[in-house]
């Protein structure tokens, strides 16, 4: 029984057979329908206007559905081809803007360019400061106001006349010259490069004692300038100075004993061609007027030319060749 039951169910749930009529004829079956080919497009006829019909009535005509038209199906274009001549464009290179400063001046470096040009300044001027050396005591383009302190050691030629009571009494003979001055350099001609400010012209007041042989000592007050052709340390200039000269002490001109002297002024004035402030070859002249009155006290006139070497005593070596002449001329040699 246990293999018969799943038999049982199996029968059971089959389908019975469709029961269809002996005598009836077979289900035609239909053919799949044939690929419609578009007809071509005619125009369509124009409607016939039909004639009145008569009186009597008849049947309704069927209305003929109109024919459906099918639109032609536009080819695809192809692209034209790119002729070889053609050039592809230039790629645009993006313009750099430089960006704005972000406060006032409101302009860029450009600017500042095209103004320098426009002007005839320089392109790139200095950034830093050059520091003067000595600060400032030895004369530098770099300075404003310099205080000197000047040594001029030199050979003098002189042509002296001789007592004034002794007819044709001339001495001339040739001796050292030494002169000490101080001099204070203001800046009047000023050149700007950049932010930096350098000094091309400077004058100023200068004073001193001029010593020779014979223990003869004049005073000097006038002007003294210089012109600077550069503005480095040892930029070359040329040095000028004139000055009112008058005797201070010396040889009394009756007791021939060392005194103070009342004399004239006189005049002296030289100039120089010198690297920096340290130092420069220097060539001038004096002239010392007579005292004519009274007969006691009159005094010879005396001149003369000179060349040397003036320099700043700070570093040295004028300060040295000066004092050394000086103690030399005056205890060594003597006048005749």
């Amino acid at each position: 029984m246990t293999t018969l039951a799943p038999v049982l169910a199996a029968m059971l749930l089959q389908a019975p057979p469709v029961q269809r009529p002996t005598g009836a004829a077979p289900i035609p079956t239909t053919p799949a329908p044939a690929p419609v080919t578009p007809a071509p497009v005619t125009p369509a006829p124009a409607p016939v206007t039909p004639a009145p019909a008569p009186v009597t009535a008849a049947p309704t005509p069927t209305p003929t559905p109109a024919p459906v038209t099918t639109a032609p199906v536009a080819a695809p274009v192809a692209p034209a081809p790119i002729s070889p001549a053609v050039t592809a464009p230039a790629p645009v290179i993006p313009t750099v803007v430089p960006p704005e400063k972000p406060g006032p001046p409101f302009y860029t470096d450009a600017d500042m360019q095209a103004l320098r040009t426009r002007h005839g300044l320089e392109a790139n001027p200095p950034k830093t400061e050059r520091k003067p050396l000595f600060g400032c005591w030895i004369a530098d383009p770099r300075c404003g106001y310099v205080v000197e302190l000047n040594a001029t050691t030199s050979y003098a030629y002189r042509v002296r006349q001789g007592r004034v009571d002794i007819e044709d009494d001339v001495n001339r003979w040739n001796s050292v010259r030494i002169q000490y001055d101080v001099w204070l350099s203001i800046p009047t001609v000023v050149e700007t490069r950049g932010k930096l400010r350098y000094t091309r012209l400077s004058l100023g007041p200068k004073g001193g004692v001029i010593a020779s042989d014979s223990r003869d000592l004049w005073g000097n007050f006038g002007l003294a300038g210089r012109y600077w052709f550069g503005r480095k340390a040892f930029a070359p200039n040329i040095e000028f100075s004139a000055a009112l000269a008058f005797k201070i002490a010396g040889k009394h001109p009756i007791s021939d004993q060392f005194d103070n002297v009342r004399g004239p002024i006189g005049f002296t004035a030289d100039v120089g061609f010198g690297i920096g402030g340290y130092g420069a070859i220097v060539l001038g002249g004096q002239y010392d007027a007579p005292l004519a009155n009274p007969k006691t006290e009159q005094t010879t006139p005396g001149g003369m030319f000179f060349i040397g070497f003036r320099g700043n005593i700070l570093w040295g070596a004028p300060a040295v060749f000066a004092v050394g002449a000086h103690a030399a001329g005056t205890r060594l040699v003597k006048a005749p």
